[in-house]
């Protein structure tokens, strides 16, 4: 049986489980599929979708959708992933750098050598980069200029500049991934 967009909608604001279980049943799939593209983790896709359900159900009453509601819903599923990838992104930075200052302080002796072998690794695998790549990611990241001042330096756009350091980034994580975990 197809539902419309207009009755499902109407349902769920009058608080209709039954409703709710068929928006539930039609979506949850698909929207699953779309969250697990962005975060590649089962348990944290239904956990994005899930989210996403219980924000629907506790905003009911006022929920407002200007377009389809299988957009809206997409829409939705693919910000909550991108946020929580921002989030979780941002968590895993400020624990590598609290990790750090406390395993790689001069206090602790083990740090010492860990530090000096990440290091080592780091570096084979920024040389390791395509030529243009390195050298943006090294203006970029060593010696800290701005986006601007390095297209400036080699005569390339910013955009360029942008892509070069995303794939670098991009390059660096894949190859050291497996090193940090060793290390954190």
């Amino acid at each position: 049986m197809k539902y419309s967009d207009e009755i499902l909608l109407e349902g769920i604001r009058e608080g209709n489980n039954a409703t709710f279980r068929i928006l539930f049943d039609l979506y949850y799939y698909k929207l699953y599929c779309i969250a697990w593209q962005y975060v590649r983790d089962d348990f944290i896709a239904d956990t994005v979708v899930g989210d996403l359900f219980y924000h629907v159900w506790e905003t009911r009453a006022s929920i407002e959708i200007n377009t389809s509601l299988e957009s809206y819903l997409i829409r939705a599923v693919r910000n909550l992933s991108l946020n929580y990838l921002q989030k979780n992104y941002v968590t895993q930075e400020v624990n590598i750098r609290t990790v750090s200052q406390i395993f790689l302080s001069e206090d602790y002796p083990l740090g010492t050598l860990l530090e000096k072998e990440l290091g080592e690794q780091v570096r084979n695998e920024i040389n390791r980069l395509p030529p243009e790549t390195r050298q943006v990611f090294i203006l970029s990241r060593l010696e800290e200029l701005k986006h601007a001042e390095i297209a400036e330096r080699l005569g390339i756009s910013v955009n360029t500049v942008k892509y070069h350091v995303k794939q670098a980034l991009s390059i660096l994580r894949e190859k050291l991934k497996d090193c940090l975990l060793l290390f954190f």
